[in-house]
């Protein structure tokens, strides 16, 4: 496993809803995922998985929420001279 990288993936959708008897409602929605990838990943193939987990979150919740988030986190640290990818 030491030719791929962790890579985590954070989902959120928001917005305001109606729901009778409030004067204010909002809905939020979250999913996370995580994958091994080649260390060979570009930004492209990491822009079309998140575009897959948007189409997952929208159908999840209902309406266009107001706002749609990601966000992709890969751990490193530096290692001597060497950067190591947690996970």
């Amino acid at each position: 496993m030491d030719a791929e990288i962790k890579v985590e993936f954070e989902v959120n959708a928001f917005g305001e809803e109606t729901i009778s008897d409030y004067e204010g409602s909002y809905k939020r929605f979250e999913i996370a995922r995580t994958k091994y990838l080649p260390k060979e990943t570009t930004l492209e193939n990491i822009e079309i998985i998140v575009k897959h987990l948007f189409e997952e979150i929208q159908s999840s919740y209902g309406k266009q929420p107001e706002q749609l988030v990601a966000k992709v986190i890969i751990r490193a640290k530096k290692q001597d001279a060497q950067i190591t990818y947690l996970g």
